[in-house]
């Protein structure tokens, strides 16, 4: 839309206000008890949020480049089984897909575990570009008692843009994410008017800048999966535990709007 545009080009212009690191630096940034919150607010309020962050932040700049666009497709079985066990928060799960980094055209096969509700592991594999379908050496890689690889099938794909910052302490980062767009290869759904912050610290956030400057504005910690709202979203499946994030993402939405008026 011509208002996300407006707001991508002043969101740019901040950026371009902070110093750089390259991926090199943030692979540094290392965490290993780590703690992720995520945030979810509307892109109005993202550019005196970036203002009031920038001494303590490095943005990631590849190739001169400070946004980078993704694409996902994930794979599910054809009753959602992996939607299902986040949705009914089973403690040990899993994500299927690969990840296109449209920019440089770099694709891995991804596997990520949540082990017992708390640690996150990710396995993944270098691929020539995405493939819409798993072949053995794929299948090889999802291990889940109650999971056949074999029923695993392309099930969404999500497009996003994303930034990444690094607080200049190295004890923090953060992947920002706008424009989400989910397609289930029937329907599409996009929402450009909001902004997904997780953010990644060490054992106690709460000298955290970004994490000031979100409470200040009275922002909640949401649980915010891309894949089990898009899923929620899209497909004629159980929801019920995912309704109070719609209901606050319609709030978003509408007081956001409502703010620009």
């Amino acid at each position: 839309t011509i208002l996300y545009q407006r707001y991508l080009q002043n969101i740019t212009s901040k950026l371009n206000g902070f110093e750089s690191l390259g991926l090199k630096e943030l692979d540094n940034v290392q965490l290993l008890n780590r703690v992720d919150t995520k945030f979810v607010f509307h892109i109005h309020q993202f550019e005196e949020i970036l203002n009031e962050i920038r001494d303590n932040y490095l943005v990631l700049e590849i190739d001169g480049k400070r946004m980078f666009n993704y694409e996902s497709i994930y794979f599910d079985t054809d009753d959602f089984q992996l939607y299902k066990f986040h949705h009914n928060g089973k403690l040990n799960r899993m994500k299927v897909r690969f990840r296109k980094y449209l920019d440089s055209g770099l694709t891995y096969f991804e596997v990520k575990y949540k082990v017992k509700g708390e640690r996150t592991d990710k396995k993944r594999l270098l691929q020539d570009d995405i493939q819409h379908e798993l072949f053995d050496k794929e299948k090889a890689l999802v291990e889940h008692s109650y999971l056949n690889p074999d029923e695993l099938h392309e099930k969404m794909v999500i497009y996003f843009t994303r930034i990444t910052l690094a607080n200049k302490n190295f004890k923090e980062r953060l992947t920002i994410d706008l424009n989400v767009l989910f397609d289930n290869f029937k329907n599409k759904r996009n929402y450009p008017e909001l902004v997904i912050a997780e953010i990644k610290t060490g054992k106690n956030s709460t000298s955290s800048p970004i994490i000031q400057s979100f409470k200040k504005r009275h922002f909640e910690e949401i649980g915010f999966s891309k894949y089990a709202t898009a899923v929620a979203a899209l497909e004629n499946v159980k929801n019920n535990a995912f309704k109070p994030n719609f209901i606050r993402i319609n709030r978003i939405i509408e007081n956001g709007n409502r703010s620009n008026k």
